[in-house]
């Protein structure tokens, strides 16, 4: 931060361009002070230093630096110290008793209804040559220049955040100046003769005092949009206004909590009806399981039964027209037709499609017309569609199909 000044900006000192810093006992030299200020302002700034008793006065090259360091502070050796003017350019005004919530920001605009603020708000130290120097206290000091006009009171009362505050006010007038200081009116002087009667102090003590601190505060006017967004409603000429104070006064007298609540009531009558159908499709998808596990098992039966009555009958079945097992005369003589119709034998055929066992999708076709004859018929069927139909990619399937009906048939299985 150290810059050079011109010799041409150096100028006589003064009283005003000098701060007071409050000595600390356990310092014995002024080099730690010295290194405080330049800190905040830099060493290029500093014009000299003198040692007191009771505090250290640091010359300033410059009157606004002085302005800096009171309303900063510094700090040293780890400590924070306030320093004060050495000649008071105004009033000194000091508040007693302020709770630590109040911002400094509500403190100078009540003190604004009396004067001018020089400096900032300065809060004083609990302690200055111990550990505990940084902690505050309730005490705070400004310095302000008073309107003629304007008498301080003792003590002022105001509102914040809703709750009730007192302070006290101690104002110390200028050397240079003694019509600012504060003087007491009649009022006053008699309240002060009465100590006792503490409801009077309080009433006399806040005169020209605003009791309220949102009086105070400057409120942002509204926008004309914020506006326009306010008087929505109120002009009779537009029939969306009126729609719109219509929809309010409805809303109101309760019409629309009316029909939310057939709202709910529909959307949980729905729930329940969705609830009841995934029940039902549950228990549907487990009776289609049983049912379905009951014809497996019925089915596995029949095969069995089929394949016991083949090897009874020594079925030594071979697909072809010289090796069935049963002549082409006994079949033609046992079934008058083929015993599938046509919308069976395109089941049938669609059935066998992805089956490996057409054996058992046969038997279940013919049911209780099963028998080696009928068997042998439907042979004698796939047979003939194969004479009859055209397409290579169906009669190469119900080879296949024959094939397996009877693996016997080693001309089919070579086709």
């Amino acid at each position: 931060m150290d810059e050079q000044v011109p010799e041409s900006s150096k100028h006589e000192i003064t009283n005003e361009h000098a701060v007071l810093i409050p000595a600390i006992p356990s310092i014995k030299s002024v080099m730690p002070y010295v290194e405080a200020v330049a800190v905040v302002i830099g060493s290029c700034h500093i014009h000299s230093v003198f040692e007191d008793s009771d505090h250290v006065k640091v010359y300033l090259k410059d009157t606004r630096f002085v302005d800096i360091l009171v309303n900063n502070g510094v700090s040293i050796l780890g400590r924070q110290v306030n320093v004060d003017y050495a000649v008071p350019r105004a009033d000194k005004v000091t508040l007693s008793n302020v709770d630590p919530i109040i911002p400094d920001s509500i403190l100078t605009k009540l003190l604004c209804f009396y004067g001018t603020p020089i400096s900032a708000i300065i809060h004083e130290k609990i302690a200055v040559n111990s550990e505990y120097s940084h902690i505050e206290c309730g005490k705070r000091k400004i310095y302000m220049k008073i309107f003629p006009e304007k008498k301080v009171p003792t003590k002022i009362n105001f509102t914040y955040q809703n709750m009730y505050f007192r302070i006290d006010v101690l104002v110390e007038p200028c050397e240079k100046n003694n019509a600012c200081e504060s003087l007491p009116t009649e009022n006053e002087e008699r309240v002060m003769e009465d100590e006792e009667d503490n409801d009077l102090l309080e009433v006399e003590s806040t005169v020209n005092v605003k009791p309220n601190i949102e009086d105070l505060i400057l409120k942002k006017q509204p926008t004309d949009k914020q506006l326009a967004y306010r008087n929505r409603g109120k002009n009779k000429a537009n029939p969306a206004t009126n729609m719109a104070s219509r929809l309010k006064k409805r809303a109101k007298k309760g019409w629309y909590k009316t029909r939310h609540g057939a709202q709910t009531n529909n959307s949980a009558q729905r729930k329940k009806n969705k609830l009841r159908l995934a029940v039902r499709r549950h228990l549907a998808t487990k009776r289609n399981r049983r049912v379905k596990e009951q014809n497996t098992s019925h089915n596995s039966e029949s095969l069995n039964d089929s394949n016991n009555l083949l090897n009874r009958h020594d079925s030594g079945d071979v697909i072809g027209e010289n090796s069935h097992s049963v002549s082409p005369s006994e079949v033609s003589q046992c079934v008058s037709q083929y015993p599938l119709d046509s919308k069976d034998f395109e089941a049938f055929l669609s059935r066998t499609k992805f089956n490996r066992f057409p054996l058992q999708v046969a038997v279940e076709f013919l049911g209780a017309n099963y028998s080696p004859i009928t068997l042998e018929a439907l042979k004698s069927q796939l047979h003939e569609y194969i004479n009859i139909n055209k397409d290579a990619t169906l009669k190469l399937r119900v080879k296949r199909i024959l094939a397996a009906m009877n693996p016997k048939d080693k001309s089919m299985n070579n086709e």
